[in-house]
């Protein structure tokens, strides 16, 4: 009797009972070898025969139930795929096809068949193993006919740079001796390194026949680099990104686009949103650590602008300042902008100023309502030039600071805003009671105010606040969860005591 390929071999050890424990139990469920010494029957050893040198033939149709069962159990994973994706549907086969190629198992299945967990791994593997030196368009598109009906997200996570050409004409060094002059090698190697391309593999035939892609996420860098390490196996080039534009024209269907962890700047990125342009489906875009600067957040403001469906986006961890911002948020008060979260995290380069520009898009009525804007370097100095044309009542001679803006547009009762991260910045006083008392007149009911440079009691108040509004939304709604004594007391404390919201729903 085989191991059953629905019970993890983890599990399947710890509960495992020991020898020393119920010695006089006669069934013992976990040992699955108990028939070991039974001898075969004659149909067992038929479909194991029949296992051995399978190519399609017979058909599993043409099997018993159990006997197709057992056939499944048995059979070898190293079958050519093409065989494999034509004879057989099964989930468990496909299951124990997966685990005997990688160790690890997904986390979020989301209700996928293992055939297309499978194929997803098995082409990104492909993509990531492939040196350009070796593509062979013949085979990858072969593959892609096999594997592209399964494949609805890509997750690329390396990818090969093309070698350095072989120097077999006379070395730098032979060179030097016969001219009699000695040149410096670390120049040359420099030079030499700088000219080479260094380009990854096309990405035009892998993505233009994937109809049925919905999610792709790429990053231009090696993952295992060794000794031969370069800084330029990291590049991601002018060639990768005109491939990439071009297979992102076919992907009509595709939602979420994540490209992060490269050396992607504006030009670039220029590349990538105009083979977006056709695309009306988009809902994600994640340019997280890369190098856009401010005319990339331009270019990123103009294609929002143009697409009512785009709901995130991500660019932490990028290079563009108050001027790229300043493009972003304009485009936030636009009715055709359906943008519903925005992720500024590690964008240190922006400042107060470039969140002033934010605070002005908030309170003028944006669509926000998840908003991370954490390590941005917000300072508690007054604004050098503090956005005109919203409060009229600020007097110029007491410019407000970054703090002061952004607790008048969060207080403001039309700001739709439910999770605000404001970590890792220096809010200062007295800019943090404005702050925390904004938040107590909102409806925000997820934040994270860690090293923000708020005081511990404006802190408390605070989060007290989005507290009593998270337990009270989660009244309405009729929904129940075990909070701790000591919390929920002091979020009612704090409704009672600021008047927000009225009656108590726990009352």
């Amino acid at each position: 009797m085989k191991f059953p390929v629905g019970i993890n071999k983890n599990t399947f050890i710890t509960y495992k009972n020991k020898e020393n424990l119920e010695k006089d139990r006669k069934i013992k469920s976990e040992v699955f070898d108990w028939d070991s010494r039974h001898p075969k029957s004659l149909v067992e050893m038929c479909v194991e025969k029949l296992s051995l040198n399978w190519m399609g033939e017979p058909k599993l149709e043409d099997l018993v139930a159990k006997d197709r069962e057992y056939f499944l159990q048995i059979l070898d994973t190293n079958i050519p795929l093409q065989i494999l994706v034509d004879n057989i549907q099964n989930d468990i086969f496909w299951k124990k096809c997966y685990i005997s190629k990688w160790s690890d198992i997904p986390i979020e299945i989301n209700d996928k068949s293992w055939i297309t967990i499978f194929m997803e791994r098995h082409y990104a593997d492909f993509l990531e193993h492939l040196n350009p030196r070796h593509y062979d368009p013949e085979k990858v598109r072969n593959l892609v006919k096999l594997c592209g009906p399964f494949i609805q997200t890509l997750s690329i996570r390396s990818l090969v740079p093309s070698d350095l050409n072989d120097q077999r004409n006379t070395s730098p060094e032979m060179a030097g001796l016969i001219s009699g002059q000695r040149q410096d090698m670390s120049k040359i190697n420099n030079k030499t390194m700088e000219t080479m391309p260094r380009d990854h593999i096309s990405l035009h035939a892998a993505l233009s026949s994937l109809t049925h892609l919905s999610e792709l996420h790429i990053t231009f860098q090696q993952r295992f680099v060794g000794i031969q390490y370069r800084k330029d196996q990291f590049q991601f080039t002018i060639n990768d990104a005109k491939n990439l534009a071009r297979g992102l024209e076919k992907c009509t269907q595709l939602k979420i686009l994540r490209i992060t962890r490269s050396n992607m700047n504006c030009q670039k990125l220029k590349y990538i949103l105009r083979g977006l342009l056709d695309n009306q489906n988009i809902d994600t875009l994640d340019f997280s650590h890369c190098k856009i600067a401010d005319d990339g957040a331009s270019s990123i403001a103009k294609s929002i602008s143009k697409r009512d469906k785009i709901r995130s986006l991500i660019l932490a961890d990028n290079i563009f300042g108050p001027v790229g911002i300043e493009y972003i948020s304009q485009v936030l008060n636009h009715t055709s902008c359906g943008l519903r979260t925005l992720d500024l995290r590690l964008n240190n380069k922006l400042g107060s100023e470039g969140i002033a520009q934010l605070a002005v898009a908030i309170a003028r009525g944006c669509n926000l309502t998840s908003l991370n804007i954490s390590g941005c370097g917000i300072k508690p100095h007054a604004l050098l030039k503090p956005p005109a044309g919203v409060w009229s009542a600020i007097n110029a001679d007491n410019p407000p600071t970054c703090g002061d803006l952004l607790a008048r547009a969060i207080g403001l009762v039309k700001t739709p805003l439910r999770s605000l991260d404001i970590s890792i910045n220096n809010i200062g006083t007295p800019s943090d009671n404005a702050l925390s008392n904004a938040i107590c007149l909102s409806y925000l009911v997820d934040i994270n105010l860690k090293r923000s440079g708020m005081g511990s009691m404006a802190m408390a108040i605070a989060e007290s606040a989005a507290a009593a509004q998270r337990l009270r939304r989660e009244a309405e709604k009729g929904i129940r969860f075990r909070r701790s004594a000591g919390r929920l007391v002091q979020a009612r404390r704090v409704v009672k005591g600021m008047n927000i919201g009225g009656k108590d729903p726990y009352n």
